[in-house]
């Protein structure tokens, strides 16, 4: 049976869901409504740095941010409206660096529901000019993790958004000992090249691996750790994109599926969302472990 509990770490207060099988959800409402953690069979399956979720000048390294209205960087942390206005916005927009709320939760015999939510406030207008409600709802289960997403535009214009997450999967060692990822062809940020893609990557070769991939063939990627544990992330049509972040000191490795690409904001080339629209995706993170 699942159960419910909050506390307070530091200057943080942390809600858990956890079974007395080894499943265990960590939410940290105030830090942009993170998925911090999530164990199965006592197994942890993101990577967190505590020092960045606790310093709320920092963005966080760790867990599973959320990205929204764009995914990536804008140039010069800008974009243009129609009509002319200049707004600023930082890399992965504003949904990560915001407080959260708490709507319901469920406790059941094999699973468990969190729902949290974000809007609009005048914080946010002053740099997306939208009024705009996120409804996230995560249903956890032994060895699998779903994201389902209702995004809503309340404002009385067409709202361009691009949304994602940048999960953190905890990758020690080597990072993987198999990669799946469902496209023949990425685009390398570091590099500014594309390239085909046959199924390998050296994540070791160089200090940071930071790449896109496209034309994807299906909604499924994978990979497998040193130790014999599998990560899957299935992913809905709203996500055509998946990035592959990982940097070769540290134990991470991030399978990101993303609405939009970089700049998209800047090209004209964001989704748009009727005025007083709504869009359903879902994602989710399963988890085998190793024998």
């Amino acid at each position: 049976m699942f159960s419910y509990r909050k506390w307070q770490d530091g200057n943080l207060e942390v809600c858990e869901l956890a079974d007395d099988r080894g499943t265990a959800t960590r939410f940290v409402p105030a830090r942009g409504g993170i998925l911090a953690e999530y164990l199965v069979k006592d197994t942890p399956v993101l990577y967190m740095d505590p020092q960045t979720l606790h310093d709320f000048d920092k963005n966080i390294r760790g867990g599973n941010p959320v990205l929204f209205p764009v995914c990536g960087p804008l140039e010069d942390n800008r974009y243009v409206l129609p009509g002319g206005r200049i707004y600023e916005m930082k890399q992965h927009g504003l949904a990560r660096n915001k407080p959260w709320q708490v709507l319901e939760v469920k406790c059941r015999e094999e699973s468990a529901e969190i729902t949290l939510a974000l809007s609009s406030d005048d914080d946010t207008l002053q740099a997306y000019p939208f009024g705009f409600r996120l409804v996230f709802t995560y249903v956890i289960e032994t060895g699998r993790i779903t994201i389902k997403q209702r995004y809503v535009n309340e404002s009385t214009d067409e709202m361009p958004f691009y949304a994602g997450f940048h999960p953190y999967f905890f990758a020690p060692g080597t990072k993987a000992a198999s990669l799946r990822i469902p496209s023949g062809r990425y685009f390398d940020i570091k590099t500014g090249e594309n390239r085909l893609y046959e199924g390998t990557l050296d994540l070791q070769a160089n200090p940071e691996t930071n790449v896109v991939f496209t034309d994807l063939q299906d909604r499924e990627a994978s990979f497998a750790r040193p130790d014999g544990c599998r990560v899957t992330v299935r992913f809905d049509d709203s996500f055509p994109y998946i990035v592959l972040w990982a940097l070769q000191d540290k134990d991470f490795l991030c399978i990101e599926p993303w609405m939009g690409n970089n700049y998209d904001l800047n090209k004209g080339k964001a989704r748009l969302l009727k005025p007083g629209g709504e869009l359903c995706a879902e994602v989710s993170y399963s988890f085998e472990v190793g024998s």
